[in-house]
Formats: structure tokens, sequence, C-alpha cells
């Protein structure tokens, strides 16, 4: 497959499903896809957001890449990458070992005014997962949910909303 020629133009929602469900039927075509999406080429945003589609069809196929997206995710500066991958990761349940580079990099999302809101969302509900497994950071989660939502948008209000009363549980 080849993916540049593939993805030299924005391919519509229903063509990337079409891609994501033949990637879900060849499967050695991932790799070709990861290395693709983790590239420097201009369009390897383009290669995550097919991601998504593909761990839509067969999340199998996007389960062995979390732990290379997750260290990946601190070196990362394609707001369209981050985006798309930390979706990815939010929508796993997470390692038992997490670099606190990681996690530091989730609170760097959320607090940065130049965040966009959708990456920030992806990142609180990381993070909201990580307390599960490591409640002595709930307080500080909340604490910091609260203040993002003084200046939040409608919704990543909602999302903190409904994450800190799951917090106070």
């Amino acid at each position: 497959m080849d993916f540049e020629a593939i993805l030299s133009t924005f391919p519509g929602k229903d063509a990337a499903v079409l891609i994501a469900k033949e990637i879900a039927r060849e499967p050695k075509h991932m790799p070709k896809l990861w290395k693709f999406a983790t590239g420097d080429h201009e369009r390897s945003w383009r290669a995550t957001w097919l991601m998504d589609k593909v761990y839509d069809e067969a999340p199998d196929l996007i389960r062995p890449y979390i732990p290379k997206i997750i260290e990946l995710m601190p070196s990362l500066k394609c707001e369209s990458k981050q985006r798309q991958l930390l979706k990815l990761i939010s929508s796993e349940p997470l390692p038992k070992k997490l670099s606190g580079e990681f996690i530091n990099c989730c609170f760097d999302y959320l607090l940065s005014s130049s965040t966009a809101v959708a990456v920030k969302v992806h990142a609180m509900q990381i993070l909201f997962n990580f307390a599960q497994q490591e409640p002595d950071i709930k307080n500080e989660l909340a604490l910091v949910i609260e203040e993002c939502m003084i200046h939040g948008t409608t919704g990543f209000n909602a999302r903190g909303r409904k994450l800190l009363k799951k917090l106070q549980v």
C-alpha cells in the first residue's frame, strides 16, 4: 500500500474507512502505516488519522503500538499527531508502567494555554485513567481540571465535570 500516494490528498471519511477496512483485512500494511505516521513527511499526520480509523475497524492492530506511541508523545510537536495519538491512548487501558515523562507531558498539554482543546481533553482523560491506577494523583488532577475549567470551552468543561464527579467517588 502506497501511503504517500493515498495520503497526498486528504481522503474523506468514507475513503478512510475503506482504507482502514483494507488494512484490517491485510494487517501486513500496519507496520508501513506506522512508519509513515511517525515519519517527517508533511502529510504524516494524516496517517495518524487513518490509524484512528483502523482502530475503529480492528483495535487489535493498533494495541501493540500504544507503548511506542506513549514513548513518542513527549517529543511530538505536531498538534494533529498529538490529537490523534492521544485519542488512541485514551481509548485503551494504560500500561502498568508509565514514564513520569509521559505523565508530565499530559499535565503540560492540559495546563498549556496554547494547546488545542481536543489535545487537552484527551490528555485529561489519560490522566484520569492513570489516576485510577495511581489514586495518589486524584486530588492534584482534580485541582488542575478545576483550574483549567475557568477558561475552558463548553466541551472541555463538560468532560471536566464528568471526570471530576468520578474523581470524587
